[in-house]
């Protein structure tokens, strides 16, 4: 039998070597730990981005958003292409970014940029528009003035800004402009382009009625006197076509008597695709609670509108002022000319 002694000093020395062993190990345990975190890390982010740019998920936003620029947005418009600048974060929020343009005569100008941040778990939507374009102070954009109060049908007035046509006529004729206008009756978007077509103008928007105050109420209104502008405007642009992924499409510029029709049931499509489609996300971008009620009035009682945006020559926006019915007018931006190959 083997007898061994202990004593007060190897068991300092077992411990002291223990304790080495584990300070040299924990080190090691805490990298490994941190390696793993890492790789699982930079492995889910892949998963997400891969599924992500895969899935319709971030095209179908752009394009309702787009869509939404469209129709509540009188002077502002955007290109067709997919943005490049679209990306989905660790925490699933989905940032996209594309140019916003304005159409100033026959061209059309960046005037600023779009930033979406929409998380894909979350019904908070945050989209912010710079105004870094050298705006006249205090041009927040084109209101429209209903012809008639929704809850009586009493006849309203417009409401004109003052000096409208005064500064056109002090400015040269090597201008072009945006400009825009209200009516005092509601019209078929057909019927208004027959008024406009003795004009050498394009037709870029034109406000529609689609039940506000009467079938929902939604944002309010301005009033001033015996005139109504609605809060929410929204409007026909040209029409905005994709194809079922969202990554290609084709879009109008210009209403005139050939795309008018392509671009109202443009409208409707698109309406209808995105309440059968994502309605939720389709009410967020537009900021709206009343999708399907604004879609039942434009299907069953058909498109009514009451103004325009148009651009063209400053000599032929002097010459709207002669059109009966026509009120409310709105200068928006010039620039100098880029209207056909003549000279003004």
């Amino acid at each position: 039998m083997i007898v061994m002694e202990w004593n007060e000093q190897k068991a300092q020395q077992i411990v002291k070597k223990y304790n080495n062993r584990i300070k040299l190990q924990f080190p090691f345990k805490v990298i490994r730990v941190m390696v793993s975190l890492v790789i699982l890390y930079w492995i889910y982010l892949f998963i997400l981005t891969v599924s992500y740019d895969f899935s319709k998920i971030g095209p179908q936003t752009e394009f309702y958003q787009k869509l939404a620029i469209d129709w509540t947005y009188p002077e502002l418009t955007s290109d067709i292409a997919i943005s490049s600048h679209r990306e989905i974060t660790p925490l699933g929020t989905q940032k996209i970014e594309f140019p916003i343009e304005r159409r100033i005569g026959k061209n059309h100008y960046v005037v600023s940029q779009l930033h979406l941040t929409k998380p894909i778990m979350n019904s908070r939507t945050y989209m912010e528009i710079e105004r870094r374009y050298p705006y006249k102070a205090g041009h927040n954009g084109f209101n429209f003035y209903l012809p008639f109060h929704p809850k009586n049908e009493r006849p309203l007035d417009g409401n004109q800004a003052p000096g409208v046509f005064g500064t056109l006529e002090k400015v040269h004729e090597g201008k072009v402009a945006d400009f825009a206008f209200s009516t005092d009756d509601y019209r078929s978007p057909e019927e208004m382009l027959d008024l406009l077509a003795e004009y050498d103008l394009d037709v870029i928007w034109m406000p529609l009625y689609m039940g506000e105050m009467q079938k929902f109420s939604e944002w309010g209104w301005s009033s001033g006197g015996n005139s109504i502008a609605l809060a929410q405007q929204w409007g026909l642009s040209g029409a905005r076509i994709t194809e079922d992924d969202f990554m290609s499409g084709s879009l109008v510029h210009v209403l005139d008597q050939q795309s008018v029709e392509e671009s109202k049931l443009a409208m409707l499509d698109n309406m209808k695709q995105m309440l059968e489609e994502n309605k939720r996300l389709a009410e967020q971008l537009l900021v709206t609670n009343h999708l399907q009620e604004r879609y039942d009035y434009l299907y069953h009682e058909g498109f009514q509108v009451y103004g325009a945006v148009v651009t063209g020559p400053v000599r032929e926006l002097l010459r709207l002022q002669e059109v009966n019915g026509f009120r409310s007018f709105q200068l928006g931006e010039m620039t100098d000319w880029n209207w056909h190959d003549e000279q003004y």
